[in-house]
């Protein structure tokens, strides 16, 4: 018990340690670093359109310290205007460190200095994971391998100009799965088990859904309507699909391989036949709240967008028609998913836990 106390004293000393060297790495940046000191507001003009909504637009005079660069201890200012909403722009407060660009003699704000609450936000999260009892390494090892993997996959994209987007998230997909059991499970038979139930699962459920698209010759689907327009528009669709159902259907898998897993240790001779009823019923018990989520994180994507068509007048068929047709379609493929996993882990499972596990 001390031992773990320790451990977590240790981690949060560290934790804290690399935050507030943050605070001060301003000396590493290229572009100029201002502290602000004080902030003014100049001017307001509220402004209202056709369909009632209101907005504020704040016009601030920002002064502060240069914390780098050769002028460092200088003291600067600059304007900044900004909407109250600060949809694509930002208002400034005293005690922040903000990145600038120079012109000329004039500074101009580029962007807040995040570096501190994005390494402080890390930092919690690693020491929550420190709290829990289990196997940290392989967790930190399998997500530090599939960032390396999901980085080589965009530098691939980009030089490729998305010739090659659809084949090669499939392979992408396929590899960090697979580096994922094999981390975690190792090179053992429940992670073959999992691998292979997730990558039936999945492509069952993709195939099935784009034979049903292709009948429909995708009817109300606005595959153009994707994040900032990107092409081919299918190939991106399709690349998201294939990342959300994969992630989801093998958290699903894993839940019910484990539990016959623990059902065959607890007892030794059961059958396949029970084990396969087992993992029908607890896998049962995970559609419900696995699709409830899905439905939710759609939701919560499309929220902001869902009210902008709303608030400007347009009819509720329209809108949903417009921001969550993509988000929709992509759930029912994903429901899809979880529903056929249930039987096709089973089965999996069964047969292996019997054979191999004894």
């Amino acid at each position: 018990m001390k031992k773990n106390i320790r451990l977590l004293l240790i981690v949060g000393l560290i934790v804290a340690f690399v935050t507030g060297l943050t605070y001060f790495d301003s000396f590493m940046y290229h572009d100029p670093v201002v502290k602000v000191q004080k902030v003014t507001t100049l001017d307001k003009s509220t402004s209202t359109d056709e369909y009632k909504n209101t907005d504020t637009q704040i016009t601030q005079r920002v002064s502060g310290k240069l914390l780098n660069t050769k002028n460092k201890g200088q003291t600067i200012s600059f304007k900044n205007s900004y909407y109250r909403s600060q949809l694509i722009d930002t208002k400034y407060s005293v005690g922040q460190q903000v990145i600038l660009v120079k012109s000329g003699k004039s500074y101009t704000p580029k962007n807040v200095k995040r570096d501190t609450s994005l390494v402080f936000t890390i930092g919690i999260v690693i020491f929550l994971l420190y709290c829990m009892k289990f196997d940290r390494r392989k967790l930190f090892i399998s997500v530090l391998i599939n960032i390396a993997i999901y980085y080589g996959y965009l530098r691939t994209i980009i030089k490729t100009h998305n010739s090659v987007l659809l084949p090669l998230t499939v392979i992408t997909a396929l590899i960090i799965s697979a580096v994922a059991l094999l981390v975690i499970l190792g090179p053992t038979y429940p992670a073959l088990m999992a691998y292979s139930s997730t990558v039936i699962s999945t492509t069952a459920a993709l195939l099935l859904s784009t034979f049903v698209l292709g009948l429909s010759g995708y009817s109300s689907i606005h595959l153009e309507l994707n994040d900032f327009e990107l092409q081919p528009y299918l190939g991106v669709f399709l690349s998201q699909v294939i990342f959300s159902v994969l992630g989801v259907i093998l958290d699903e898998t894993m839940d019910i391989s484990s539990s016959l897993i623990e059902m065959k240790k607890e007892v030794s001779d059961v059958a396949e036949k029970t084990l396969f009823k087992s993992g029908i019923n607890i896998g049962k018990e995970l559609i419900g709240p696995l699709i409830n989520i899905l439905l939710f994180i759609v939701i919560a994507e499309n929220l902001n967008v869902v009210l902008l068509y709303m608030t400007n007048g347009n009819s509720i068929g329209y809108t949903m028609n417009m921001t969550l047709s993509l988000g929709i379609t992509q759930l029912l493929i994903s429901a899809i998913g979880i529903v056929l996993t249930v039987p096709i882990t089973s089965f999996i499972a069964s047969k292996v836990i019997t054979r191999r596990m004894k």
